[in-house]
């Protein structure tokens, strides 16, 4: 497990101003009955101890109740942070537009290193992928995922060349299909395992791919993983 760390008050007054000037991602975890993840959402506009707005929400997305407890998770440069909150009545701004109004959280927020929030983790099922070398197809576990690469594990002792293209392709739990070239920079065998052969990948899209669905995929997986680290 990684390490997190509590922020003070002044800490995390910072960084919702980082967040909120840099447009940081930012998701909101409804917990209680049914648990849904709202997400694209950014820091509109915060007053320390009284309130936090959110920006982003969808028109198709259904406003979720008041009162109802949810956690924030906010991804800034290489950082992670979570908080526990309750939701306020939404407002609306001067275009009309609704904002997600959420308490000032009473618990301290949690920072997190983002490398040790990872898609995949002992406590997250890896997933199933293919990976294209040549004509020849491989049956790997996906062993975790970011923005810009992803981490196989094979059974077969595979010898791969460094730099080497490659094609990688999955279905992700939620049917969403990642499908993408990639250059193997990382290999390593360990000895005894049942998959020994791993690669380290660069996912090198080209014009016409689409990762958006990647990305949101991933800001999921990041912020449950946030929440059992923020529970160890």
């Amino acid at each position: 497990m990684g390490h997190a760390s509590s922020l003070s008050a002044p800490a995390l007054e910072q960084f919702l101003i980082q967040a909120r000037l840099t447009k940081a991602v930012a998701s909101l975890r409804l917990q209680g009955p049914g648990s849904r993840l709202l997400g694209d959402l950014h820091i509109q506009a915060f007053r320390p101890s009284s309130y936090l707005d959110l920006s982003g929400l969808n028109a198709r997305d259904s406003l979720p109740p008041e009162g109802m407890p949810v956690t924030l998770t906010i991804l800034l440069g290489e950082e992670v942070l979570t908080l526990e909150s309750l939701l306020l009545p939404p407002i609306q701004d001067k275009s009309g537009t609704t904002l997600l109004r959420l308490d000032w959280p009473h618990q301290s927020a949690r920072l997190h290193r983002r490398r040790d929030v990872r898609v995949a983790a002992p406590d997250q099922s890896p997933l199933k992928v293919q990976m294209t070398l040549g004509s020849n197809h491989y049956d790997a576990l996906l062993m975790n995922l970011t923005e810009k690469g992803v981490g196989l594990a094979l059974a077969e002792a595979l010898m791969v060349d460094l730099h080497a293209s490659v094609e990688i392709d999955a279905e992700l739990p939620d049917g969403t299909l990642l499908r993408c070239p990639a250059e193997v920079r990382h290999l390593t065998y360990l000895e005894g395992q049942d998959f020994p052969t791993r690669l380290g990948l660069v996912l090198t899209p080209g014009p016409g791919t689409d990762l958006e669905s990647v990305h949101r995929f991933i800001q999921v997986r990041r912020t449950d993983r946030s929440q059992s680290l923020r529970r160890t």
